[in-house]
């Protein structure tokens, strides 16, 4: 059951100013509730996509069924996606653009989301199934990708977010400017910190003594975190937290990209 924090239901179906903040990925979609007079979250929902496509998903979802909703904006947590300086970007060339490393991109459309603090585009593909469902039920609906998100949204640092429980991003930033990003596929606990490995010996960074922001499909119960933390000291494993609050207190970092997107749309 979700609820619906500081507004009665009633209060919900008739307040014509909310934002929907939907994330999809190959397991779960989630949903954030947001008025928009104060940028505060409303109601928060995950659906699992197991055995179930996106218009079963939406008919299920309390959020959706119950909110009368202003604007909705889709994040696509994917690995469809290259980043592009915008010097050379053509919006006619975004397929080619993507075409050199990504295959199979038969079931894609290609979009792309101009970056707001870096001199970058992100040309990413979108199912094609879930956009036709989307932009039925929402005409006017924004798509971003979770590399455009979380490079926008985020400060210097090293910060790593678990999209799910196998798929993670990691971001880095250097005096306001993006020194790396991609998103990693790990089929076990080990080879999380193998890629976290690899990267940090990329950019010549120590694990050891670099702080490290957490998000997402990790906790300090996590088999993930309690591997880490055998190599890398629980001191330098921080969470990225969101602003305290009756909502988020069930949420915290877990849905920090979620919480994110608003600031993007």
């Amino acid at each position: 059951m979700v609820v619906f924090y500081h507004m009665t239901e009633n209060e919900v179906k008739n307040y014509g100013n909310f934002h929907l903040s939907i994330e999809i990925n190959a397991q779960f979609i989630h949903f954030l509730l947001i008025d928009k007079s104060n940028k505060k979250g409303v109601a928060i929902e995950s659906i699992s996509l197991d055995k179930k496509d996106l218009s079963t998903a939406f008919n299920e979802s309390e959020i959706v069924q119950k909110s009368a909703l202003d604007t909705v904006s889709c994040v696509f947590q994917n690995s469809a996606f290259t980043l592009v300086p915008n010097s050379i970007f053509q919006e006619n060339e975004s397929l080619t653009y993507l075409e050199f490393n990504q295959t199979s991109l038969e079931s894609f459309e290609i979009n792309h989301d101009k970056l707001v603090k870096q001199e970058i585009t992100n040309c990413y593909g979108i199912d094609k199934t879930s956009k036709e469902f989307l932009s039925g039920l929402f005409p006017n609906i924004k798509y971003l990708h979770i590399g455009s998100v979380m490079i926008d949204c985020l400060s210097d640092g090293f910060h790593v977010n678990f999209s799910t429980e196998k798929e993670f991003e990691i971001t880095a930033i250097e005096n306001k400017k993006l020194i790396f990003f991609n998103r990693f596929i790990a089929e076990n606990t080990d080879e999380t910190l193998y890629y976290l490995s690899l990267v940090a010996e990329k950019l010549k960074l120590d694990i050891q003594k670099i702080k490290i922001g957490l998000s997402g499909m990790i906790g300090p119960k996590d088999e993930k975190y309690l591997f880490w933390s055998q190599f890398i000291p629980k001191e330098n494993l921080n969470f990225n937290e969101i602003e305290t609050s009756q909502l988020n207190a069930i949420s915290t970092h877990r849905f920090f990209t979620l919480h994110k997107q608003i600031q993007c749309v």
